[in-house]
């Protein structure tokens, strides 16, 4: 073949024979040579050997040996037709310069094409299974499907490779190049037009991605190519795959018995909605009579590639596609449907994409409903009773509240949870829901209402929020309820309460009760600067937390759902909007969302009657704090003497994250000196922690309980303990005490609130400590502050104590006012005068 011609070809030397040297090749091997042939069968004459790439079963089949029959009677066509022109390109028959005038006296249709080599296909038709499979998926040309049988070729017996070297004139390499697929099937220049355009990045075989090529540039025919790596495999009939990538495959259904022949249209459709989209595709799956294999996307490639690949793994093997893109951000989603749509369109295959809601994109949208709360509970029990397990229709229930999946996604469950328990299930239906969120972090949840100390009236409207939780599905249908409440929605619910007081931790405990994942909202990064980013991440977290069934808990909640201004610039009017979606939003979302905040007036009044529950976590009184300090030194902490944890709670007042830490900080100071706990480490650790928050800390050696600033003090805390217990006896709503000047600043975010504001102090010869204090009532409405001064005078006159560490307090109410008094006091602070008490304390 040197010097051979041929219009996509570089001519070779002419002083070797590779024809000749492959010959010498295969009679060492005990191969016949190319020309001749020892019978009837494969590869000239022989039965195939088994295919070298382990684990494939043997090429025995009839369809197989017929076609590879074929395609050894045309390759030993093509090396006589090649070897013919390479005598005649080589002037043989001619000497001197009549030699040298054949090289280009002879025509280019001569040398590149023949009208002797038979248009049948190779591949008959009845082709191998593997090839059936690609029939009935993609539009195949012919010339198309002899192009990766020749590749393929190369991957089930050791001879074609040599063969293939020598045919496209090129025994070094180790790789097949263009030029190999032009010399054996571009025959006809109908037929090499079509497979040149299949080569291109909009053909087929390229562009489709069933065949992957060299990178960079190549001379003209020179570039490599063999077939990607999910199409050999696919031909080869190796186990279906489990990953690709980064992507976990699952496959469903069997293999066809029978298969069209020929030509199938592509079909593409968008599943979507709250239902079980698994199963819709399923549904498909089984219409059209082929095996599904879904595809849980993730983001480690490339979105365009990743999707052609599975588009290529799938249709290859004949199954439809179903890429599972929950969670997955928008651009994402409708990057990878809009690449399978237009694969799909142009070459065919079969795909879906299961997402959270429709896509923007021109094609058939089919929507899962969700399935109702009895349709679930009874999905629980059924497939309870199929394994032969017993579940409790109570406990189906509560199951069915809490996990939102279909049937496919609850046999996942079960298959998690072998023993089959409530306990168990609810446990594996937590573990398998993961929510993707780019805005929050999964926290986790084992704490319950015996790790948590809040008042009475807290804990009892934890309570009424887990049963609505928990039973709301249930006694919505039961009792009708759809028909007069919207209650397909939420809840949404309010913990106000100030930094430390249990906000987090009862969260927690919910979640934990209701056997659903905490999602906490990073609000650093769901507010973008961006005009209409946050409102799509808030659409985004929302939407992703549904689907999950899971608890939304966003932090410092005031800074997001702050209540809305008046507009006098562009800036407002764009905050504005960010409230006014969440108001629409928030309506919508079928799930639990806990907001936190430290000051409740700073959320907008329109959001407040949107919240079912709107619980308030008062600072701990005294019992609480000790209750608090016991939880927080586990037995395992050693401990000498006998720690005095009320007087710690009597005499400090810290909320119960400054327990904690103050807590921690005692025992590792008792780790530190090598010694048990004692009542030391944990009075020094109070103070350190006093000390890092800024506040007053004793000096030990400065202590003096005498002391006109202790004692002073100590009035005080007396004085707010006595009115928070009274106060709480006529009130459920916390009062705030606010101690010093009612500024402004003061009260924000704190009403209804009491002020004791000190206007006078003295100290007599004697050591009595008098002091005189303003005492007012403040209130969001004026009628509600006549009512508590009223109770306010009560209290002070009756309720207060009469002795305090062994001295006698006298507390007493001026029935006289002093106006000049008042009129400089409130004014001084910038208030008109209020209505106020005067209260004279005298501590002998």
């Amino acid at each position: 073949m040197g010097g051979l011609y041929h219009p996509h070809r570089h001519p070779v030397s002419s002083s070797s024979n590779p024809l000749a040297e492959y010959q010498r090749s295969s009679s060492a091997r005990g191969l016949p040579p190319c020309g001749q042939s020892s019978g009837a069968g494969c590869i000239r004459g022989r039965t195939p050997p088994p295919m070298i790439r382990p684990g494939v079963a043997r090429v025995t089949e009839p369809s197989w040996a017929e076609t590879l029959g074929r395609l050894d009677t045309l390759l030993v066509q093509v090396c006589h037709l090649e070897e013919a022109r390479a005598s005649k390109l080589r002037g043989e028959e001619e000497g001197g310069w009549d030699a040298v005038r054949t090289t280009v006296r002879a025509p280019v249709s001569e040398l590149a094409f023949t009208a002797s080599l038979p248009e049948a296909p190779l591949l008959g038709t009845s082709p191998p299974l593997p090839f059936a499979r690609l029939r009935a998926s993609l539009r195949l040309e012919a010339v198309e499907e002899e192009a990766l049988l020749l590749l393929l070729a190369a991957h089930l017996e050791p001879r074609y490779p040599r063969l293939f070297a020598v045919l496209q004139d090129d025994t070094a390499q180790g790789w097949n190049v263009e030029r190999l697929l032009v010399t054996v099937l571009g025959r006809t220049p109908a037929r090499l037009q079509r497979l040149l355009a299949s080569l291109t990045e909009s053909g087929l075989l390229v562009g489709g991605g069933l065949l992957q090529t060299g990178l960079g540039a190549f001379p003209p025919m020179l570039r490599p190519v063999d077939l990607a790596p999910e199409v050999r495999d696919a031909l080869l009939e190796l186990p279906r795959p489990s990953v690709l990538g980064d992507m976990s495959l699952e496959w469903h259904g069997v293999e066809p018995l029978r298969l069209p022949e020929r030509g199938a249209s592509g079909s593409f459709a968008v599943v979507h909605g709250e239902g079980e989209r698994l199963g819709v595709a399923l549904g498909f799956a089984a219409d059209a009579g082929v095996p599904l294999v879904v595809a849980r996307w993730a983001g480690g490639l490339e979105q365009a590639f990743a999707a052609r690949a599975l588009w290529r793994m799938a249709s290859v093997r004949g199954a439809l596609l179903a890429v599972d893109l929950a969670g997955c951000e928008r651009g994402v989603a409708l990057s990878v449907t809009g690449t399978l749509s237009r694969l799909c369109q142009q070459f065919g295959g079969r795909a879906l994409v299961l997402c959270d809601s429709a896509q923007p994109v021109a094609v058939a949208h089919h929507e899962a409903p969700a399935l109702a709360f009895t349709e679930r509970r009874a999905l629980w029990r059924e497939e309870a009773l199929a394994r032969g397990l017993a579940l409790a229709e109570a406990d189906a229930g509560r199951l069915a509240s809490s996990f939102r999946g279909g049937l496919q996604e609850l046999r996942r469950v079960f298959d998690a949870a072998p023993g089959g328990d409530a306990d168990a299930l609810r446990g594996a239906a937590a573990r398998w829901v993961q929510v993707p969120l780019r805005h929050g972090y999964r926290l986790e949840t084992s704490r319950t209402f015996a790790d948590l100390v809040v008042r009475d009236t807290t804990r009892e409207a934890l309570e009424r929020l887990l049963f609505y939780v928990a039973q709301r599905d249930r006694v919505a249908e039961e009792r009708g309820l759809l028909q007069r409440f919207r209650l397909h929605t939420g809840p949404v619910a309010l913990f106000s309460g100030r930094s430390g007081t249990g906000k987090t931790l009862a969260a927690e405990v919910i979640a934990h009760a209701v056997g659903r994942p905490l999602y906490v909202i990073d609000l650093s990064r769901l507010v973008s600067k961006y005009v209409g980013e946050t409102e799509k991440n808030i659409d985004e977290v929302l939407s992703h937390g549904e689907r999950a069934g899971a608890v939304l808990f966003f932090d410092e909640a005031d800074s997001l759902f702050s209540a809305r201004t008046e507009v006098s610039n562009a800036n407002d009017r764009f905050a504005n909007l960010e409230v006014g979606f969440l108001l629409q939003r928030i309506e919508r979302h079928d799930g639990l969302i806990i907001l936190a905040t430290n000051l409740q007036t700073a959320i907008d009044e329109a959001f407040l009657r949107r919240f079912h529950a709107r619980i308030e976590f008062p600072f701990p009184e005294v019992d609480e704090r000790r209750r608090i300090w016991e939880l927080m030194l586990p037995d395992g902490v050693p401990r000498t003497g006998t720690l005095d944890l009320a007087g710690l709670a009597q005499r400090h007042r810290l909320s119960g994250g400054d327990i904690r830490n103050a807590a921690l900080k005692g025992i590792f100071l008792a780790e530190q000196a090598g010694a048990p706990l004692c009542q030391e480490h944990l009075e020094r650790a109070v103070a350190l922690e006093l000390y890092e928050l800024g506040r007053l800390s004793r000096r030990a050696e400065a202590e003096s309980p005498g002391d006109a600033g202790t004692r002073l003090r100590r009035v005080a805390e007396v004085f707010q303990e006595a009115l928070d217990t009274q106060l709480r006896q006529h009130f459920l709503k916390e009062i705030h005490i606010l101690h010093g000047s009612p500024t402004r600043e003061a009260l924000a975010g704190k009403r209804p609130a009491v002020s004791l504001a000190l206007y006078r102090l003295a100290v007599t010869q004697s050591g009595a400590l008098r002091l005189g204090l303003i005492v007012s009532a403040w209130s969001n409405r004026a009628e509600e502050e006549h009512e508590l001064l009223g109770v306010l005078h009560g209290l002070l006159t009756r309720g207060l104590p009469h002795e305090l560490d062994g001295r006698k307090v006298t507390p007493r109410v001026q029935e006289s006012y002093d106006f000049d008094l008042l009129h400089r006091f409130w004014s001084s602070h910038g208030h008109p005068i209020r209505a106020s008490l005067v209260l004279d304390v005298e501590m002998t």
